[in-house]
Protein backbone atom coordinates (compact mmCIF):
# COMPACT_ATOMS: atom_id res chain seq x y z
CA UNK A 1 0.00 0.00 0.00
CA UNK A 2 1.84 3.60 -0.88
CA UNK A 3 -0.22 5.52 1.88
CA UNK A 4 0.66 3.72 4.99
CA UNK A 5 2.45 6.49 6.59
CA UNK A 6 -0.14 9.57 5.62
CA UNK A 7 0.72 12.75 7.92
CA UNK A 8 -1.32 15.87 8.19
CA UNK A 9 0.73 17.63 5.35
CA UNK A 10 0.03 15.02 2.67
CA UNK A 11 -3.84 14.80 3.55
CA UNK A 12 -4.64 18.33 1.76
CA UNK A 13 -3.82 16.70 -1.39
CA UNK A 14 -6.22 13.67 -1.14
CA UNK A 15 -9.48 12.38 -1.55
CA UNK A 16 -11.18 9.02 -0.03
CA UNK A 17 -13.24 7.70 -2.79
CA UNK A 18 -14.69 3.75 -2.38
CA UNK A 19 -11.78 3.05 -0.05
CA UNK A 20 -9.00 3.99 -2.27
CA UNK A 21 -7.07 7.58 -1.48
CA UNK A 22 -7.18 9.45 -4.75
CA UNK A 23 -3.96 11.77 -4.86
CA UNK A 24 -4.98 15.47 -6.43
CA UNK A 25 -2.78 18.20 -6.93
CA UNK A 26 -3.01 21.17 -4.57
CA UNK A 27 -5.49 23.83 -7.53
CA UNK A 28 -7.73 20.30 -8.22
CA UNK A 29 -8.03 20.61 -4.18
CA UNK A 30 -8.79 24.11 -3.95
CA UNK A 31 -11.46 24.11 -6.91
CA UNK A 32 -13.36 20.75 -5.05
CA UNK A 33 -13.26 23.51 -2.14
CA UNK A 34 -14.58 26.52 -4.92
CA UNK A 35 -17.06 24.33 -5.86
CA UNK A 36 -18.50 22.46 -2.26
CA UNK A 37 -18.54 26.46 -1.15
CA UNK A 38 -20.47 27.78 -4.05
CA UNK A 39 -23.34 24.72 -4.18
CA UNK A 40 -23.50 25.45 -0.66
CA UNK A 41 -24.15 29.39 -1.16
CA UNK A 42 -26.58 27.87 -4.07
CA UNK A 43 -28.54 26.20 -1.43
CA UNK A 44 -28.86 28.41 1.05
CA UNK A 45 -30.21 31.17 -1.54
CA UNK A 46 -32.67 28.80 -3.10
CA UNK A 47 -33.43 26.62 -0.45
CA UNK A 48 -33.90 28.33 3.13
CA UNK A 49 -37.18 29.25 3.90
CA UNK A 50 -36.24 32.57 6.38
CA UNK A 51 -39.87 31.97 7.72
CA UNK A 52 -38.93 29.12 9.47
CA UNK A 53 -36.81 29.10 12.60
CA UNK A 54 -35.33 25.64 12.19
CA UNK A 55 -33.74 27.07 9.09
CA UNK A 56 -32.07 30.28 10.58
CA UNK A 57 -30.89 28.40 13.79
CA UNK A 58 -28.91 26.63 11.92
CA UNK A 59 -27.38 29.01 9.84
CA UNK A 60 -26.59 31.17 12.69
CA UNK A 61 -24.99 28.29 14.35
CA UNK A 62 -23.32 27.88 11.10
CA UNK A 63 -22.15 31.66 11.40
CA UNK A 64 -21.38 30.78 15.56
CA UNK A 65 -18.95 27.40 14.76
CA UNK A 66 -17.48 29.40 12.31
CA UNK A 67 -17.27 32.45 15.32
CA UNK A 68 -15.69 29.78 17.82
CA UNK A 69 -13.18 28.40 15.32
CA UNK A 70 -11.50 31.37 14.62
CA UNK A 71 -11.47 32.43 18.62
CA UNK A 72 -7.82 32.42 19.83
CA UNK A 73 -8.78 31.68 23.66
CA UNK A 74 -5.96 30.18 26.14
CA UNK A 75 -6.54 26.73 27.23
CA UNK A 76 -3.78 26.54 29.87
CA UNK A 77 -6.13 27.79 32.86
CA UNK A 78 -9.25 25.54 31.96
CA UNK A 79 -9.14 22.82 34.78
CA UNK A 80 -10.49 19.53 35.53
CA UNK A 81 -13.41 19.74 38.24
CA UNK A 82 -14.02 23.24 37.12
CA UNK A 83 -17.32 24.12 36.08
CA UNK A 84 -17.57 26.75 32.88
CA UNK A 85 -20.22 28.04 30.41
CA UNK A 86 -19.80 25.27 27.37
CA UNK A 87 -21.44 26.43 23.89
CA UNK A 88 -23.18 22.86 22.82
CA UNK A 89 -24.62 24.77 19.92
CA UNK A 90 -28.00 23.55 17.66
CA UNK A 91 -29.25 20.64 18.19
CA UNK A 92 -30.59 17.61 16.52
CA UNK A 93 -33.61 16.32 17.77
CA UNK A 94 -33.47 15.92 21.76
CA UNK A 95 -29.91 16.63 22.05
CA UNK A 96 -28.16 18.88 24.51
CA UNK A 97 -27.91 22.27 22.90
CA UNK A 98 -27.40 25.85 23.43
CA UNK A 99 -24.94 27.52 25.73
CA UNK A 100 -25.18 26.15 29.37
CA UNK A 101 -22.79 24.83 32.51
CA UNK A 102 -20.82 22.28 32.66
CA UNK A 103 -18.61 20.18 34.34
CA UNK A 104 -14.79 19.66 32.52
CA UNK A 105 -14.03 16.05 33.40
CA UNK A 106 -11.15 15.79 31.57
CA UNK A 107 -9.05 16.89 28.60
CA UNK A 108 -6.54 15.00 26.23
CA UNK A 109 -2.66 15.44 26.82
CA UNK A 110 -2.62 18.65 24.37
CA UNK A 111 -5.76 20.35 26.37
CA UNK A 112 -7.39 21.47 23.12
CA UNK A 113 -9.92 18.44 23.56
CA UNK A 114 -12.42 18.03 26.62
CA UNK A 115 -14.39 15.65 28.34
CA UNK A 116 -17.37 17.84 30.00
CA UNK A 117 -20.57 16.34 32.01
CA UNK A 118 -23.30 19.08 31.27
CA UNK A 119 -25.57 20.85 34.18
CA UNK A 120 -29.54 21.33 33.76
CA UNK A 121 -31.89 22.16 36.51
CA UNK A 122 -34.39 20.53 34.77
CA UNK A 123 -33.17 17.13 36.03
CA UNK A 124 -33.21 18.16 39.53
CA UNK A 125 -34.24 15.48 41.87
CA UNK A 126 -35.62 13.25 39.42
CA UNK A 127 -34.07 9.97 41.01
CA UNK A 128 -32.53 8.25 37.89
CA UNK A 129 -29.56 7.03 38.35
CA UNK A 130 -27.25 8.52 35.76
CA UNK A 131 -28.28 11.79 37.39
CA UNK A 132 -26.67 13.22 39.73
CA UNK A 133 -27.45 16.69 41.85
CA UNK A 134 -24.80 18.65 42.39
CA UNK A 135 -24.01 19.58 46.14
CA UNK A 136 -21.63 22.50 45.02
CA UNK A 137 -24.28 24.36 43.03
CA UNK A 138 -28.05 24.42 44.09
CA UNK A 139 -30.45 23.51 41.87
CA UNK A 140 -28.36 21.57 39.21
CA UNK A 141 -27.79 17.61 37.95
CA UNK A 142 -24.84 16.61 36.05
CA UNK A 143 -26.33 15.01 32.96
CA UNK A 144 -23.43 11.72 32.85
CA UNK A 145 -25.92 10.16 29.50
CA UNK A 146 -24.87 13.57 27.71
CA UNK A 147 -20.98 13.32 28.55
CA UNK A 148 -19.33 14.45 25.48
CA UNK A 149 -15.80 15.62 23.85
CA UNK A 150 -15.10 19.02 22.67
CA UNK A 151 -12.77 21.42 21.05
CA UNK A 152 -11.79 23.82 24.16
CA UNK A 153 -12.86 26.46 21.91
CA UNK A 154 -16.51 26.03 22.90
CA UNK A 155 -15.18 26.50 26.25
CA UNK A 156 -16.37 29.87 27.48
CA UNK A 157 -15.65 31.29 30.48
CA UNK A 158 -15.98 30.04 34.57
CA UNK A 159 -19.19 29.62 35.64
CA UNK A 160 -19.53 31.55 38.99
CA UNK A 161 -21.65 30.74 42.01
CA UNK A 162 -22.11 32.87 44.88
CA UNK A 163 -19.94 35.51 43.37
CA UNK A 164 -16.86 32.69 42.94
CA UNK A 165 -15.81 30.07 40.37
CA UNK A 166 -17.51 26.56 41.20
CA UNK A 167 -15.74 23.68 41.20
CA UNK A 168 -17.07 20.24 41.92
CA UNK A 169 -16.14 19.15 45.60
CA UNK A 170 -14.45 16.17 46.39
CA UNK A 171 -17.84 14.37 47.59
CA UNK A 172 -19.46 15.20 44.39
CA UNK A 173 -16.17 14.12 42.62
CA UNK A 174 -16.41 10.59 44.18
CA UNK A 175 -20.24 10.33 42.99
CA UNK A 176 -20.08 11.52 39.79
CA UNK A 177 -17.14 8.44 39.66
CA UNK A 178 -20.15 6.34 40.87
CA UNK A 179 -22.54 7.42 38.73
CA UNK A 180 -20.45 6.87 35.39
CA UNK A 181 -19.31 3.47 36.74
CA UNK A 182 -22.89 2.49 36.74
CA UNK A 183 -23.84 4.09 33.71
CA UNK A 184 -20.96 2.44 31.15
CA UNK A 185 -21.37 -1.01 33.00
CA UNK A 186 -25.18 -0.87 32.87
CA UNK A 187 -24.71 -1.79 36.74
CA UNK A 188 -28.02 -0.74 37.64
CA UNK A 189 -29.77 -3.17 34.67
CA UNK A 190 -29.23 -6.11 36.68
CA UNK A 191 -29.54 -5.28 40.04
Amino acid sequence: MIYKNITEKTLNGLVYIKGKFLRINNKEFYNILKLLKETLIKKIDNGIDYKNIEDLKYLKWCYDKLLLDTSNKGISKLKPRSICWVDFGQNIGSELRKLRPAILWRSSSDKKMWTVIPLSTKCYSDKYYFHYDIEALKNSTAKIESMANFSYKRIKEPYFYNKKIAHLTIIDYINIILCLQKYYTFADQFE
